[in-house]
């Protein structure tokens, strides 16, 4: 079989490309990468690359909701706090309602009373995260407010049956609208009182119902004029006609109590923070922080000054705690989001670092066995071209040089 000459630029063409491929093979064992630069396979190069960003990007996100979550958590912590503050208020509420206190005790209570919905207030404008504040309301969300509410909050048992109040029904379509005006008690629109009947002897010994009412926001006490008899309505007081049950002189002294709750007016502001919770444009998560102040609790005018004060700050902060636990439970739900949301992240970062390395690793047991026949190439290559030298010697050498 006849050997082909081997020409010295076939040689040197073979050499190089030897060499290139051994420095490649090389290359890609000590940094494990099969991808140097575009030029090693421009698709796959683009592929490994955005790739490599979305995962970045992921890991970013979870950053961002990890923070969310962290300053939720702070204004969890906080309305803790102001949950025990209520609690003590109410506490102090209970008291309240003695008639054998003093001016001196009322005065003390009061005192208390003041310094607790004072702090309530400090917490609510101080609770912030890295200067964003938490719980003042300016990152409250939209809400759909809420209507006037009046709920029978103790109703004694008659003697001949039934209940003391029947029934409870709005007097007038304003009840509801936090905006409207109001007839009778409570000014402008529907505020929040504690109404009380109790069942008392009349003039002429027959049992008649005797009704006061206590304006949560003013303090102020009004008893409505004339007795109610057995079966009547009561009507004059926050837009509410209350129906009284058949009671009998054996259920003098029983007392009733209509907690008002005047209506919230919706807010349609999107106030609240936004995340960037996902890699693309778009996924943004907002997070929304409840009003925790005195006012926005409407606790911010807590009275003990009387018996008729005391029970009607009761319910006030019965609605205070309510509405508290509300917010409580909303920052739980969007902390439950929050964790979903980074380990939905989490999740996809890794799958994507995972494909990455398809792309871009190289494959060291292909490379190893590149890079010995590259050198064993190399070798070879190099013998010839030393054979070739030596024969162009001896040649030389017949012409004296």
């Amino acid at each position: 079989m006849a050997i082909s000459k081997v020409t010295p630029d076939h040689a040197l063409t073979a050499l190089i490309q030897s060499h290139q491929a051994l420095q490649t093979a090389l290359t890609r064992e000590s940094t494990g990468k099969r991808l140097q630069s575009a030029a090693d396979g421009p698709a796959d190069y683009a592929i490994a690359t955005a790739l490599q960003s979305q995962v970045a990007a992921f890991n970013a996100a979870s950053q961002n909701v990890q923070t969310a979550f962290n300053a939720t958590d702070v204004a969890t912590q906080a309305l803790s706090q102001t949950t025990g503050i209520l609690e003590q208020l109410r506490s102090l509420a209970v008291a309240g309602v003695n008639d054998f206190l003093s001016p001196t005790d009322r005065a003390a209570l009061q005192t208390q009373a003041n310094q607790l919905v004072a702090q309530a207030n400090t917490i609510a404008q101080t609770t912030n995260f890295n200067g964003a504040p938490l719980l003042n309301g300016q990152f409250a969300g939209p809400n759909a407010g809420s209507p006037a509410q009046a709920n029978v909050v103790t109703n004694a048992s008659l003697g001949q049956g039934g209940k003391l109040v029947t029934q409870i029904t709005a007097a007038n379509a304003n009840f509801q609208n936090p905006n409207g005006p109001a007839q009778g008690f409570g000014g402008v629109s529907t505020q929040n009182s504690t109404i009380q009947i109790q069942i008392v002897a009349g003039p002429n010994g027959q049992p008649v119902a005797k009704v006061t009412a206590v304006d949560s926001a003013t303090g102020q006490q009004v008893t409505l004029p004339g007795n109610f008899n057995p079966g009547a309505t009561v009507n004059g007081l926050e837009n509410v006609n209350v129906t009284l049950g058949t009671f009998t002189s054996g259920d003098i002294g029983q007392v009733a109590t209509v907690q008002v709750q005047q209506a919230v007016a919706p807010n349609a502001q999107n106030s609240a923070l936004q995340v960037q919770s996902g890699a693309n444009e778009g996924n943004v998560t907002n997070v929304t922080y409840g009003n925790a102040s005195a006012a926005a609790l409407q606790i911010a005018d807590v009275n003990l000054s009387t018996s008729a004060n005391a029970t009607n700050a009761i319910g006030q902060l019965d609605h205070a705690l309510a509405e508290l636990g509300l917010q409580q439970t909303a920052l739980g739900s969007q902390q439950v989001q929050l964790q979903y949301q980074v380990q939905a992240n989490d999740t996809s970062a890794n799958n994507l670092q995972n494909a990455q390395p398809n792309l871009a690793d190289a494959n060291i047991g292909i490379e190893n066995t590149n890079s010995t026949l590259s050198s064993v190439r190399e070798q070879l290559t190099l013998a010839v071209l030393a054979q070739r030298n030596t024969q162009s010697a001896a040649v030389l050498t017949l012409f004296g040089r």
